[in-house]
């Protein structure tokens, strides 16, 4: 699965608790191992209800009970009856009682004489309701020609199924699924394998699919409604098809097909074992939690990770795509064919994907560099989390149902994860890793599998010991800052756990020492060790920052030579990423100033990588969030962002050209976007005129929306306030949408903020639930609208849980609202509302870390605010 959580915020889960226990998880697959699941579901969209009926094979182990238990969570069981198949016969067995446990979500079918082991068909016929949270069974809505429509879609990931029919809702519960689905007629309907049989009435079809191949419980999917779609196949004949709902243009979804198509190919290729199904399904939901869902043949997308105008092209659009596409694609292998037996090792899916996302569109695209962006994306995010006390490890140990939830950290097991295999990648080669997935796959396909299982086949293939040297990665929690000093010809290494507000002398890795010259070690795995090294210089250590540590050259002369080599750009751009990304995580601590790096970026306006300049843009916005609600200091920064870009926003001006590679074209919305937020008279004055020939949104260059809106919003007439939110309200184009919500909430008038807040976010109408923290965090980050979101989010808290209890979202709505906190004033309201929530497990370690970071930022902020004032006020 692919989150959605953001720095913008912008793109790339488990939902739910079950509830405040103190037992630890119980494992109902010990009792009854499912084989297959024939399931027949009857839904109402009107009524937004559903019946259904399932007859559950399998087999029961363990000793004589009187009980057989499935999970279940908010259903009604009408009625239920046992068969029990054995040499002699089949065998009736009454259910003299069924009772729920809502505690741990359990049907329970107690029975007056001896259940043994054996084999038996248990039947139930059953009740739900259709949720509106996205979850289980639930209603996706849009409007087609003035009229209001519905798609009814699932989302059973992690352990949501149960919402929709009785089953054993563990990923090791694997089995063959018949679906039948009846639904309204005229209806498009699909599920993760080819329609077998359907027939129609006046009001009804009854569609049902052929079996899948045995597989988990969460990978169940199916989506019914007004689609259409555009078709192709893949190399090896499989059909793939892209749908959405009829009121996107199929010319949307045109390029995300030929990327299906593409990725499909290539992990066919890459992974040496075939896709196993005969068709592969994008759809493309108006309402989805998440970002994507690799349900095996029908991967569910939210509209902003599928669609794409090839009229109004954005390269950072179509690459979202291709990079969601991506991740859900390998996800056909990781976690569909083999999957994990336990929550523990989420990771073996998301990680991998993760990395996934970046090693397809690399050989698919190169042009894109695709590595620079991981680096300034999935690498950053992991080292700016990681940095913390009670961040949880990426191999994480779930001792409680409650856990479950807080596993799906976007910034641990999906970037960490996919950072130290990046550095497995690197330390053991393109060869030894290849091998090794494919051996894995072909042992353990249509199985689940552990870490070590993997670990042993990438052993095999690289003559190393890989359990030795991952397990630490996975679960110790943090990152090593490996600190280099020189002694003459020889280097002094030494590493212990970087922690911002805290110290930790017993934590120790086996670090993969890369550097940019040969070096005397490979592994270090002791506390501190003495190298050697031929060069003039001492050797740049992580050069291409996939390995995950914090580099910090204790030594002037080292740190110039560094400085030097991201000034001359002699050092690749992933290595002065990482570099930059070091040194500012390094001046979190006090270790080094900010103002250095400040001045660093201020000598380096020739830098040519646009995924560096995400770089520059970081350390610029850490500067002004440490100084914010100083206006003296923001308008000096204006003159430091708008000299900055002004190179490249001359050279590059407003247009594409015929002959622009991906990265000019990026690199010039930066610089236009710094020189618009720097306030450059001739910039304003090109977006404004730009906005107003345009009359909406949807007809700007897509790649500048944002930016031209936002100047719209801030420096243009007052009628566009109400125009946008207009063009909000009618717009099907989720780019569009989310490019409007950036605009709005960029005001630097709290009266508009009010107004926004009044207009959309006071219910889910307007601003849809999949969206409405997005303008949270972008109204709480902007320091003149900050007190009306804080104000939102604590007056509504408990209309959010109503709302999104059971979903990721609640952690979202902590994570984001810590971001911007960096005064002790803030502090105090933070921790004063957050800290009695304590007490929910589901909730906890969110709000623990959020509270390090806010105390890490004050400190901060402390140190650095004169410097500051001095470097740009003089």
């Amino acid at each position: 699965m692919s989150n959605f959580t953001s720095e913008k915020p912008s793109s790339p889960c488990c939902h739910g608790t079950i509830g405040a226990m103190s037992t630890n998880v119980r494992r109902l697959f010990e009792q009854f191992q499912p084989s297959n699941y024939k399931l027949e579901l009857q839904t109402d969209p009107e009524t937004l209800t559903f019946t259904g009926q399932v007859i559950i094979k399998g087999r029961k182990s363990g000793r004589p009970s009187q009980r057989i238990t499935f999970h279940q969570h908010g259903l009604k069981v009408t009625s239920a009856h046992i068969i029990r198949h054995d040499k002699k016969g089949d065998q009736n067995i009454a259910v003299s009682r069924v009772s729920l446990h809502k505690t741990f979500d359990e049907v329970r079918l107690h029975t007056d004489q001896s259940l043994f082991a054996g084999n038996y068909a248990v039947t139930m016929q059953f009740e739900g309701k259709i949720t509106e949270t996205m979850e289980g069974i639930y209603p996706c809505y849009f409007k087609h020609e003035g009229k209001d429509k519905k798609l009814i879609a699932s989302q059973f990931e992690s352990h949501h199924a149960r919402q929709a029919f009785p089953c054993i809702d563990e990923p090791e519960a694997k089995a063959t699924f018949d679906l039948t689905l009846v639904t309204p007629a005229g209806e498009t309907v699909l599920s993760n394998t080819p329609v077998r049989e359907s027939s129609t009435n006046k009001t009804q079809q009854t569609t049902t699919f052929e079996t899948t191949p045995v597989m988990s419980v969460y990978l169940l999917a199916f989506v019914h409604g007004v689609m259409h779609c555009v078709k192709g196949k893949s190399k090896s004949g499989v059909a793939v098809r892209s749908w959405a709902t009829v009121a996107q243009p199929l010319s949307h979804l045109e390029y995300a097909n030929k990327e299906a198509i593409d990725c499909l190919d290539f992990f066919e290729d890459y992974f040496q074992v075939p896709f196993p199904l005969s068709k592969l399904d994008q759809a493309a939901l108006p309402d989805f939690d998440s970002l994507a869902m690799e349900n095996w043949g029908l991967i569910t997308f939210r509209e902003i990770g599928l669609l794409a105008d090839p009229a109004n092209r954005s390269i950072s659009g179509e690459r979202l795509i291709t990079m969601v596409v991506a991740h859900e694609m390998s996800h056909q292998w990781f976690g569909d064919l083999v999957t994990m037996k336990w929550w523990d090792d989420l990771w073996l899916n998301e990680s991998f994907a993760s990395i996934m996302e970046s090693l397809a569109p690399d050989r698919l695209h190169p042009e894109w560099q695709e590595w620079e962006d991981f680096t300034s994306s999935r690498v950053i995010g992991a080292a700016d989390r990681d940095v913390y006390k009670d961040v949880q490890p990426v191999g994480l140990r779930v001792k409680h149902p409650d856990e479950i939830q807080t596993l799906f950290d976007p910034s641990i097991v999906y970037a960490k994860g996919a950072r130290i295999l990046k550095m497995l990648y690197d330390y053991i080669g393109d060869d030894a890793f290849r091998k090794g997935l494919t051996n894995y796959f072909k042992k353990y396909q249509y199985k689940n599998a552990t870490r070590d299982d993997l670990w042993d086949e990438l052993s095999k293939t690289s003559g190393k010991d890989i359990g030795k040297l991952m397990t630490p990665w996975l679960e110790q929690s943090g990152t090593p800052e490996l600190t280099v000093k020189k002694q003459g010809d020889t280097l002094r290494l030494s590493q212990q756990r970087f922690l911002l507000g805290d110290e930790d002398k017993k934590s120790l890795w086996p670090i993969p020492i890369l550097a940019d010259t040969p070096v005397s070690i490979d592994i270090l795995d002791t506390r501190n060790a003495n190298i050697k090294y031929d060069a003039k210089q001492p050797p740049i250590f992580n050069p291409t920052g996939s390995a995950h540590f914090i580099t910090n050259y204790d030594d002037a002369d080292a740190r110039q030579h560094l400085f030097d080599k991201i000034r001359d750009r002699s050092l690749e751009s992933s290595g002065r990423i990482i570099a930059l990304s070091d040194q500012l995580l390094l001046a979190k601590n006090g270790q080094v100033k900010l103002t250095d790096l400040l001045e660093l970026i201020k000598e380096c306006p020739q830098e040519d990588r646009d995924a560096v300049w995400t770089m520059f843009a970081r350390t610029i916005g850490s500067a002004l969030a440490l100084t914010d609600g100083d206006e003296k200091i923001e308008d000096a920064s204006k003159i430091y962002r708008r000299d900055l870009a002004s190179q490249w926003y001359k050279k590059l001006g407003w247009k594409d050209g015929k002959n622009d590679d991906p990265n000019t074209k990026q690199l010039r919305t930066t610089a236009i976007a710094l020189s618009v937020g720097g306030e450059d008279a001739g910039a304003l004055k090109i977006a404004l005129d730009m906005f107003e020939k345009a009359k909406n949104v949807e007809a700007l260059p897509a790649e500048q929306r944002a930016i031209i809106a936002g100047a719209a919003v801030r420096f243009g007439d007052a009628k566009y306030i109400k125009q946008l939110m207009k063009e909000y309200e009618t717009s099907n184009n989720p780019d569009v949408k989310d490019c409007i919500a950036v605009a709005l909430c960029s005001t630097k008038d709290p009266k508009i903020g009010k107004q926004i807040i009044d207009w959309g976010m006071q219910d889910f109408k307007i601003i849809k639930p999949q969206d409405i923290d997005h303008f949270f965090a972008y109204l709480l980050r902007n320091y003149h609208t900050r007190d009306l979101a804080w104000q939102w989010l604590t007056d509504g808290w408990e209309r959010l849980k109503k709302q999104f209890g059971e979903g990721k979202k609640m952690e979202y709505f902590i994570w984001y609202a810590s971001r911007p906190m960096s005064t002790p004033a803030w502090q105090k309201r933070y921790v004063a509302f957050f800290k009695p929530m304590l007490e929910d497990l589901s909730l906890r370690r969110n709000i623990q870390v959020s509270f390090s970071e806010i105390q890490a930022r004050v400190d901060w902020r402390k140190r650095e605010e004169p410097l500051l004032r001095k470097y740009f006020l003089g």
